[in-house]
């Protein structure tokens, strides 16, 4: 079956825009949604339920409300690349809104080193529950075996299919999977190839499978619809000036790229301590003045908490770093904004009143560029990155865009 539109499900804002990037690089009009009282027209919309870190019964219900404000599109849900927040309870509950025969798992992304074998979620050839995103801050991974995990999650009987199914050819994989007496089945993927033969064999199931995954397999979802008519959207010209980078994550990914653009750009890096975040109204008045002293002629400024001690016992670091980038951005005139950090980047929006993003591309594969809609800076560019995604250039090509609007 072949639809006329695409509607995603995220749990977080980084999650939301990396599994629309490609589509904007399509020619495809592509909005992600924060605010539920926007109304968005666009081949792709996706809506950002920020349910990653809340209780399964929130999270259930929010995903709940965002597949019916989906009805007459194709639905996709995703789910991190790494196995955090509430999967098992917010698949179950798209499952049930959209009475699908099979919900087809696959959340593999080969391009930013995420793979799956044996039902084993991977990330650059080790199981996820030993990488640092079993210590992750907000939402640690304790599972790697994600079939366990979904059927102790969802009371679902869960299946698995191998990389030799998905090689068989999408007819074969369409049979294989129907013929299963699971609800539930998860595919191992090795290469992005596996994804594309997923994707072609829910065309031929014709509607009557949920996909779910991460941004890899949400980048074949073109194959699913159809253009609307709808013109992409066109870049506001916003004009050039500084970037500012809002870095959250304690990810070593982050860390390596941030050390980079201070390396190639001398792109200035404010490091965020105790004397910052602890210290209320203060310690933002102390950023924003220490921001301003960083900026130089022609560049911009970061910070970060990525390259500090980590202080655990703070639990407001993202409303701080928000109420700084909000006051930061209004004592200049920059060009974009980089935000890093799911609970960052989604707390910065909120202070800024930014209701939707409009996406137009990307800087690099899972790494989304877009401007921001609603609030005092409508129309500027931002530029949203996971923590553990992307190359050592991911920071330095997004500050080139920010500050002229080019996008490679």
């Amino acid at each position: 079956m072949t639809a006329q539109t695409l509607g995603i499900i995220a749990d977080d804002l980084t999650g939301s825009m990396d599994s629309s990037g490609y589509f904007a690089g399509r020619g495809l009009s592509t909005v992600v949604v924060l605010d539920p009282g926007f109304s968005a027209r666009a081949d792709v919309v996706v809506i950002n339920t920020d349910s990653r870190a809340e209780d399964p019964d929130t999270a259930r219900e929010r995903v709940r409300q965002a597949v019916r404000s989906l009805k007459k599109r194709v639905i996709y849900k995703k789910i991190d690349s790494t196995l955090r927040g509430n999967i098992g309870v917010e698949l179950a509950a798209a499952m049930s809104e959209t009475a699908c025969d099979k919900a087809v798992v696959a959340p593999a992304f080969p391009a930013v080193g995420r793979t799956m074998s044996g039902g084993i979620l991977l990330v650059n050839g080790v199981a996820v529950a030993e990488t640092q995103f079993a210590v992750d801050p907000i939402s640690p991974v304790k599972e790697s075996n994600l079939p366990g995990l979904l059927a102790q999650a969802t009371g679902h009987k869960v299946g698995l299919v191998g990389v030799e199914d998905i090689d068989a050819g999408a007819e074969w994989l369409q049979r294989r999977i129907n013929g299963m007496s699971a609800d539930i089945v998860v595919c191992d993927v090795e290469k992005p190839s596996h994804l594309v033969g997923i994707v072609r064999a829910a065309a031929l199931a014709e509607g009557r499978w949920l996909l779910c995954g991460s941004g890899g397999m949400a980048r074949e979802l073109y194959r699913l619809i159809s253009p609307s008519g709808n013109n992409p959207l066109k870049p506001s010209g916003w004009p050039p000036g500084p970037a500012l980078a809002v870095v959250g994550t304690r990810n070593q990914v982050a860390a390596n790229q941030l050390r980079k653009a201070q390396d190639v750009l001398g792109f200035p890096i404010l490091s965020l301590g105790r004397e910052h975040l602890g210290r209320g109204d203060e310690g933002i008045a102390r950023i924003a003045v220490e921001a301003a002293r960083r900026l130089t002629e022609g560049k911009g400024v970061a910070i970060s908490g990525t390259l500090s001690p980590y202080i655990p016992e703070l639990k407001t670091i993202p409303a701080v770093m928000a109420a700084a980038t909000r006051q930061i951005l209004s004592s200049g005139k920059f060009g974009g904004l980089f935000l890093s950090g799911g609970d960052i980047a989604v707390e910065v929006c909120r202070r800024l009143s930014v209701a939707a993003i409009s996406v137009l591309g990307e800087v690099e594969p899972g790494v989304p560029a877009g401007e921001l809609l609603g609030g005092r800076f409508q129309g500027m560019r931002v530029v949203t990155k996971a923590g553990g995604f992307g190359t050592e250039e991911a920071l330095v090509k997004s500050i080139l865009y920010l500050e002229k609007g080019y996008l490679p």
